[in-house]
C-alpha cells in the first residue's frame, strides 16, 4: 500500500480505549500516512483510557509546552487489594478487608488537595542510572524510594461504596494517578489499587472533542484525517 503524504499541521484528539498502547495509536497512523513528524503529549498506560493528544508535523514542537498543562482524570479506587503495578495490570500480592466507611473516605480525600511529595512508582518510566524504574522492577532489583513534588487542584467524588470510590481529579503535570490510589488508601490504613483510569482533559483540550480510536482504523483518505484535525 502506498502511503499518502500528510502535510497539514495540527492536533488529532483520540479517545484511546483500554488495552491499546499510546505508541500503538501512532503506529496505526504511520502505517496509513506519511508525516514529517508525529508524536503525542502524555503517555497513557495500556490499561488507561481517554484523551490522547496526537501532534502532527509542526504541532509536535508544541508538545513540551502541552506537557506542562493541567490535566483531568477519572479514577476508580478499588479497596482491599494491592498490586505491584498499582493498577489492575499487575500481580495481586495482598488482600485484606477495608476498615473505613464511606463518609470517612470522602472527608479524608480533601487532605490531598494542594502540593505534596508523591512516591514515584516502581513501575514507571522514571530513570535511575540510565535505566527505567520498570526495567529494574521487572528484574526484581531493589529500588530506593524516590519522591517528587506534585500538585492537585481539585478532587470530586463521583460515586462511592464500601469496595470502591470513583473520583475526578485535576492535577499538574507529573502526577501519578496510580500512585494516588494507593497513597490515599494507605493514609487511611487501608490498601487499594487503581482499577480504572480515564484522562478527561489536557489544558483546553477535552475528551468530548476526541474521536473514537476505532474511527481512525476506518480512515481511507487524506480527507478523513484532515476533517478530524484541529489545525494550528
Amino acid at each position: 500500500m502506498v502511503k499518502e503524504n500528510f502535510l497539514s499541521d495540527g492536533w488529532l484528539l483520540i479517545n484511546k480505549p483500554q488495552g491499546i498502547e499510546s505508541f500503538g495509536v501512532i503506529r496505526k497512523l504511520k502505517f496509513r500516512y506519511s508525516f514529517k513528524k508525529i508524536g503525542f503529549a502524555g503517555t497513557l498506560d495500556p490499561l488507561a483510557s481517554g484523551l490522547l493528544l496526537v501532534g502532527i508535523n509542526k504541532a509536535t514542537k508544541k508538545i513540551p509546552n502541552i506537557h506542562q498543562e493541567k490535566k483531568s482524570y477519572e479514577v476508580e479506587i478499588r479497596f482491599g487489594a494491592s498490586t505491584n503495578t498499582l493498577d489492575s495490570e499487575g500481580r495481586f500480592f495482598k488482600m485484606e478487608s477495608s476498615s473505613h466507611n464511606i463518609n470517612e473516605r470522602v472527608l479524608h480525600l480533601k487532605k490531598f488537595i494542594g502540593t505534596y511529595q508523591q512516591k514515584i512508582p516502581d513501575f514507571s518510566a522514571h530513570k535511575l542510572n540510565g535505566k527505567n524504574f520498570y526495567e529494574l522492577a521487572r528484574d526484581n532489583k531493589a529500588i530506593e524510594d524516590r519522591y517528587k513534588k506534585v500538585s492537585v487542584q481539585s478532587l470530586k467524588v463521583l460515586s462511592s461504596n464500601n469496595s470502591k470510590m470513583r473520583v475526578e481529579l485535576n492535577c499538574h503535570s507529573g502526577f501519578y494517578v496510580r500512585a494516588f490510589a494507593e497513597e490515599f488508601a494507605n493514609s487511611l490504613g487501608d490498601i487499594a489499587y487503581a482499577s480504572m483510569i480515564k484522562r478527561l482533559k489536557i489544558g483546553t483540550f477535552d475528551i468530548n472533542q476526541a474521536i473514537p480510536y476505532e474511527k481512525i482504523l476506518d480512515f481511507s483518505s487524506i480527507n478523513d484525517l484532515h476533517t478530524n484535525l484541529i489545525t494550528i
